[in-house]
């Protein structure tokens, strides 16, 4: 018993000796206070992290540590990428999807030649997600009474989907194996659709470790098979499927397991290959619709390969307006969609460089800002959705392009974007009955040990704060280490504006 009450009263030393050491020392403020605590986190004994924060309306450093040390960003990334098309490309930037044809028209109504669905990177077409955009069929209804108006009735060719807008590389080299099969890893393409990802639903087993079947999968994806590998596990346990495959192959591997009980359980996946799903969907919508094609569903890549030279010389039957930039940039940001991030990138390449490749969009934006004197130059990075764990930023770098977006005309479009304390995207659970309720804005970044927010927030002398916060290899509990950087970024709120040491 004595022992017990040792120990016992060891332990409440030492609780209430941490507490102490925390406890906000006079005249200090909140900022320096969470920033001490987290500074003296064992949770970063072994770890990385950077700090800064800038009054954007006095054009004043507050407070800054590591931050010229590179780090791994994750998705606050996006902050890059969705800046440089704003501020690169203008925000009035309009993607357009194009319906054509290379023939002639005959008194019969039979078009002799190709129909080609000419890609422009629009990363919304045929999503449903966009508020004002819509499906993919419904793209196709608006089409099909196009091609009713030019008395087409039938069509004697191919239908060809063209998206060599971009190149063919979909998924980024750096990218992981763990992630090029799932909807998160789903890459780019010139023509993109239904932002590249399919879900397949599985229905449990009867008890723990059986197999798991695939029911069905939406859309249903011509000639995808699965080595179905997933078996059942407990109850709650969520999704803990991974899909395994590469970009221009129908045959996915899924392993893992779906909690028992569930039924329809859905995964999501990346498609194969999105040009050619666009294509055969098509050519099924119009044979259901009674225009009968005699060709083939395919794209330009693999026409070529099979001998089908498509022709350049087309005339326009339909165009499909893509939404705003606006919207494009705000569901990149909120829903922290990898896809529109990549498109985004080769957009930037393919405007700027006549190149639509990720090479050539990071050269593009790394160039761009070197005019705002970057130290070192933004040449570390290697996707434009911060997937790639081998991305590499400083907290100045981020901190340039955000205090250069907030005094640009498009600024609230970028701000607007991101996700709100207490209300929307990653942020909607967090800083609820804080002073960052409804008036904090930041953008979230997760990989395996790695967390990072970027964003802004007004203070208490109403002046606008940008924050960049980037923790890497930290030990413990990701759930404990995202609270801390929660009361870290409450206390910018909260804080007068001074100048911090």
């Amino acid at each position: 018993m004595a022992k017990v009450k040792y120990i016992l009263t060891t332990l409440f030393i030492i609780v209430i000796s941490q507490v102490f050491s925390h406890a906000q020392a006079p005249g200090e403020s909140p900022l320096e206070r969470h920033f001490n605590i987290l500074s003296e986190s064992d949770a970063l004994k072994h770890g990385s992290w950077c700090f800064m924060v800038y009054d954007t309306s006095a054009d004043t450093l507050i407070m800054s540590h590591n931050s010229r040390q590179r780090m791994v960003p994750a998705s606050t990334q996006k902050l890059i990428t969705t800046a440089s098309a704003l501020l690169m490309l203008g925000h009035d930037y309009q993607y357009n999807t194009m319906l054509q044809h290379d023939g002639e028209v005959d008194e019969a109504g039979t078009l002799h030649g190709n129909l080609y669905i000419k890609g422009s990177g629009d990363p919304a077409f045929g999503s449903s997600h966009m508020h004002d955009t819509l499906s993919l069929d419904t793209v196709y209804a608006r089409w099909k009474n196009m091609l009713d108006e030019t008395g087409i009735q039938r069509i004697n060719g191919h239908i060809i989907a063209d998206g060599r807008v971009f190149d063919d590389e979909m998924v980024p080299p750096r990218w992981l194996w763990g992630h090029i099969g799932n909807y998160f890893g789903a890459g780019s393409t010139g023509l993109t659709v239904n932002e590249n990802k399919y879900t397949v639903y599985f229905d449990a087993g009867k008890a723990l470790a059986e197999p798991a079947t695939v029911s069905h999968t939406k859309p249903l994806i011509p000639g995808m098979s699965f080595i179905n590998e997933v078996t059942t596990g407990p109850a709650g346990s969520g999704d803990q499927v991974y899909i395994f495959g590469v970009p221009y192959s129908s045959e996915r591997r899924l392993t893992g397991t779906v909690p028992l009980g569930s039924v329809n359980f859905p995964v999501r996946g990346s498609m194969p290959d999105p040009a050619y799903y666009a294509s055969q969907r098509l050519k099924d919508y119009f044979m259901a619709e009674g225009i009968e094609v005699s060709g083939e569903a395919t794209t330009h890549r693999r026409a070529t390969r099979d001998g089908v030279i498509p022709f350049e010389d087309r005339e326009t039957i339909a165009t499909w307006h893509a939404p705003g930039m606006f919207d494009i940039i705000y569901r990149t940001n909120l829903a922290s969609v990898n896809t529109y991030a990549e498109n985004l990138l080769k957009t930037i390449g393919a405007e700027t460089k006549n190149e639509g490749s990720r090479t050539a969009g990071l050269k593009a934006i790394a160039e761009y800002w070197d005019a705002y004197d970057m130290d070192p130059a933004l040449e570390s990075l290697h996707d434009g959705s911060g997937l790639a764990t081998s991305n590499r930023v400083t907290a100045e770098q981020l901190m340039t392009v955000m205090i250069a977006a907030a005094n640009h005309p498009t600024f609230q479009i970028l701000y607007n974007s991101l996700p709100l304390a207490g209300y929307s995207g990653s942020l909607a659970n967090h800083l609820r009955g804080s002073k960052s309720e409804g008036v904090l804005r930041a953008k979230s970044g997760f990989l395996n040990n790695v967390i990072s927010y970027a964003g802004f927030t007004p203070m208490q002398n109403g002046n606008l704060a940008a924050f960049v916060i980037i923790v890497n290899d930290y030990d413990g509990n990701a759930g404990a280490m995202r609270n801390n950087l929660m009361h870290l970024m409450n206390s910018v709120t909260l804080h007068d504006g001074s100048v911090l040491e």
